[in-house]
């Protein structure tokens, strides 16, 4: 390092000479401290104020062999000499004074915002202080300077940003994993909570469909747990219903359904009970006639389109079909399910059937076959109804007199006398709440009763 002004002091501590202003000499040297430290040893330095500036000065002595005068090189403290001493301690260093810089390593913004904090005040000396430089965080230290003529101290400066950089960077991807590991839980959750409740939901939605009579309805759940072994047992229960609904749907089409569900709901066993119902029979007139117009096959169909329609219209009044023999009907109001309304419904259901027939017998004509004739008989009665048959074959029909006779007032119909396709017992009339146009037809004995029983020809409804 060159200096930068020589002086050359008098052993009585008189400027001799001065590079700087070569002409000036004979005044008091300026630092009179240095001299008297060095005259202790062998050369003393220091800092000192020289033109407005801060400078080193090293002062040694001329010998001959005693000092004969003094040497004082002096080495300007500016920019270069602040980043040279940066480039050993790796600290940002200003030298400064009041309101004053004279060295500083920053530049541009930092070195006007450092200016602007030194004119607001001088940073406490040997205390640790954050200041804030052009958006950058630096710890500060200050450190008084011992100057030859005045008071100047050193601004040594760290950036707290650049120290904490790796830490943040740390922070920043552990915070990323944790994040990360954060959204791996939670889509783990996710998975594992859809796995849970996916079968579950699938179960609701199964009972809800079991609950609408959908019972081919199954679960399709691969798991192997307990939610597994409850959607098994889910399927084999809807399996279950499923075939109880089918053989409940058979038993309906060779039963009646009444007494299908009568029967699925009570079980199936030999017996029966005491119960006021109201049997009508029908019997279709001059079929023969058709099963000799008509092949075997076609024969058939006709008569199942003739029971299909009147078994239709006995459901419609609630009541049941016992059972169909040859070309004849048996039907029950009141049983299995009790009715207060069953001589009605009995009485109205066989003026819908004559009415029905009649409307079939037209669009037969059309076809060139022969013209049906229909007759029915109504009593009402108590009687034994329930399961009867054997232990492998049950039925489930009435007994009594009062079928019987039911049966025989449809024979009565074939007497031409009569002229009436429906013949009821005055028990009917008496125990029917609404009014019907009927004539009487006189008493008659039956067959198998000893008491003689009052008939009439149903003939319509009163409005």
């Amino acid at each position: 390092m060159q200096a930068d002004v020589v002086l050359i002091a008098s052993l009585d501590k008189q400027l001799l000479f001065d590079t700087s202003h070569p002409q000036r000499h004979g005044v008091a040297f300026p630092f009179p401290k240095l001299i008297a430290r060095a005259e202790s040893g062998e050369s003393a330095n220091g800092l000192v104020l020289l033109d407005h500036d801060l400078d080193a000065i090293a002062v040694t002595p001329i010998l001959a062999p005693a000092p004969i005068a003094w040497l004082c090189p002096t080495f300007r403290v500016d920019d270069d000499f602040a980043r040279e001493i940066q480039s050993f301690t790796d600290l940002e260093i200003t030298f400064f004074s009041a309101k004053r810089l004279f060295a500083s390593t920053f530049d541009g913004a930092k070195r006007e915002t450092l200016l602007s904090i030194l004119d607001d005040g001088v940073p406490i000396p040997n205390r640790v202080v954050s200041l804030p430089i052009a958006g950058e965080n630096f710890l500060s230290y200050a450190v008084p300077l011992a100057a030859e003529n005045g008071n100047v101290a050193a601004l040594l400066q760290r950036s707290l940003d650049k120290e904490l950089a790796p830490y943040l960077r740390i922070e920043r991807t552990y915070l990323i994993l944790a994040l990360l590991g954060l959204a791996v839980s939670v889509a783990l959750g996710f998975w594992i909570a859809r796995g849970v409740s996916r079968p579950v939901l699938d179960l609701a939605e199964g009972a809800q469909k079991i609950a609408e009579g959908d019972y081919s309805h199954r679960v399709n759940v691969r798991q192997h747990d307990e939610i597994g072994a409850l959607a098994k047992t889910f399927n084999r229960m809807s399996a279950g219903l499923e075939e109880r609904d089918r053989v409940r749907s058979l038993l309906g089409k060779v039963i009646s359904p009444t007494v299908a569900a009568e029967l699925l709901r009570h079980g199936v066993a030999l017996g029966g009970e005491e119960r006021e119902v109201t049997v009508l029979f029908s019997d279709l007139r001059d079929f023969t006639a058709i099963g000799e117009a008509l092949p075997p096959q076609e024969t058939v169909s006709v008569l199942n389109h003739y029971f299909t329609r009147m078994a239709a219209i006995v459901d419609e009044h609630h009541g049941v079909v016992d059972k169909y023999v040859g070309d004849g009907l048996m039907a029950l109001f009141g049983a299995p399910l009790a009715n207060p309304d069953a001589a009605d419904a009995a009485l109205s259901c066989a003026l819908d059937m004559t009415a029905a027939l009649d409307e079939l017998n037209g669009r037969w004509q059309d076809r060139g076959l022969p013209v049906l004739g229909l007759g029915i008989g109504i009593n009402t009665d108590v009687v034994v109804a329930g399961n009867m048959g054997s232990e492998t074959r049950l039925n489930y029909t009435v007994v009594g007199d009062g079928v019987n006779l039911a049966s025989r007032l449809e024979a009565l119909t074939k007497t031409a006398e009569y002229h009436t396709r429906i013949i009821v017992s005055c028990s009917t009339l008496a125990k029917a709440k609404r009014c019907y146009r009927t004539r009487r037809l006189g008493e008659v004995a039956v067959k198998g009763k000893r008491n003689s029983t009052e008939i009439f020809a149903l003939l319509g409804r009163k409005e």
